[in-house]
């Protein structure tokens, strides 16, 4: 058992044992079958049957737009666009009071404790006004921090477990967390609190996506190691959690919600 007044050691543990699970018998390359489950407890006759809605807010259209985009078409992405995608992904909400007993300045998402243990990288290519590079930003300022320069989105396709399909993608956000500052007050349950924390900031960004007219790909797969070196973090007082890629979808039923088209959600 660790001992009561250890808050880190148990989350941490978890976190380095939860890298990527490879099994050897799996086919190489080949998903195993599976099939989706759903619960239900009452019959049908018991059905407290709820209605479709109509007449659907934004917010309502966006959501049923939103799915997994895998494939991007090489374009350029107007800065103002990176911009909005990063406003409502972590961004501070300068209309709201400060919160918490650290003063904290509120943010797009709702965070245990008001900590806000994430931080964001990004990676650009064809970004106008933006080198192609890694970048970290800066929540105060709401600007990018150079990290390290070129095109980088083939090298780091292969440490997200060969996802070459991100190539063609302008943006590729990677929020990582910095653990002490949630765990040091809720201990090693802070570690879940971090992890719902990324995806509140994920699900912001994919939703702006949409409304911009872009495609998004949520991915937890990678090598963290790996991930780790490339930002230049150490893995253990701040790693990487979670990514998001963003860019111009190839498909023509991916598209913004002004085009008028439906496209049926997959994932």
């Amino acid at each position: 058992m660790l001992p009561a007044d250890d808050p880190t050691s148990l989350a941490l543990l978890y976190h380095l044992n939860s890298q990527p699970w490879i099994r050897e018998d799996d086919d190489a390359g080949v998903d195993q079958p599976y099939e989706v489950e759903y619960k239900q407890l009452a019959s049908h006759d018991h059905l407290v049957r709820l209605p479709s809605g109509a007449g659907r807010p934004v917010l309502a259209d966006l959501l049923v737009q939103r799915r997994s985009c895998r494939e991007y078409r090489m374009r350029s992405m107007p800065i103002d666009t990176l911009s909005s995608l990063l406003l409502s992904t972590y961004a501070l909400n300068q209309q709201r009071e400060p919160l918490g007993d650290a003063n904290a300045l509120p943010r797009t998402v709702p965070s245990a404790g008001a900590l806000y243990p994430l931080e964001l990288y990004v990676v650009t290519e064809r970004v106008l006004e933006v080198s192609d590079g890694l970048y970290h930003y800066n929540v105060l300022d709401h600007g990018l921090e150079p990290v390290r320069s070129g095109t980088l989105l083939r090298m780091l396709a292969n440490i997200l477990l060969g996802q070459d399909d991100i190539v063609n993608a302008n943006v590729v956000l990677i929020l990582s967390g910095v653990f002490r500052r949630t765990l040091r007050k809720y201990g090693p349950r802070g570690y879940r609190y971090v992890l719902l924390e990324a995806g509140h900031a994920a699900q912001n960004c994919c939703l702006m996506a949409i409304e911009q007219g872009l495609g998004s790909f949520c991915m937890g797969g990678f090598y963290d190691s790996r991930l780790n070196r490339f930002l230049g973090l150490d893995g253990i007082t701040e790693a990487a959690v979670y990514c998001v890629t963003v860019g111009y979808p190839a498909d023509s039923d991916l598209v913004a919600r002004d085009s008028g088209i439906d496209p049926v959600d997959g994932s």
